[in-house]
Parts: C-alpha cells; structure tokens; sequence
C-alpha cells in the first residue's frame, strides 16, 4: 500500500525501518504454502489471508484480526477478535 500510495522513495524509508521493529519474518515454504493452498481452496479468502491462517494454524498460535473474513475459519485456527 505504501509502495501503491507514496511511491519508491517512501517504501524504501519503511522498509528499511521494518527489521528494527519487533516482527518475525518467516519464509513461505512449501509446508506453508500447501496449507494455505488447502485455505484458499476451501474458503473464500485472498492469498494472504490464506498464508496468515496458514502460520496461525502451524505456529499453533491465535491470528489476532478484525476481518470477518476469517469467520469462516474458527473451527480450523485459534482467531483473537480485535474489537
């Protein structure tokens, strides 16, 4: 969205900010994919959301969210619904 939105010049100012922050990068391995791929399949969710479930699901970890989208995804992932 910044990149859409700011330009170049502004994403690379964030970008490079983003590795002092307190966030962990994981890599889409093929274990993850297949799972999203498994997400995507069964529910009507983008890509992404489907790669988010995917971490929650094999982090055993809740997805903290505020999109409905997710909804559907309860029975299969821990969700913590922000209000």
């Amino acid at each position: 969205m910044i990149l859409r939105n700011n330009g170049k010049s502004a994403w690379e100012s964030i970008q490079s900010m983003l590795h002092s922050l307190p966030i962990q990068f994981v890599p889409a391995d093929r274990s993850l994919a297949d799972m999203a791929a498994q997400f995507k399949a069964k529910h009507r969710i983008s890509l992404a959301d489907a790669f988010a479930a995917a971490l929650a699901k094999a982090k055993k970890a809740h997805l903290v969210t505020g999109d409905q989208e997710f909804k559907n995804l309860e029975k299969e992932i821990k969700i913590k619904w922000l209000t």
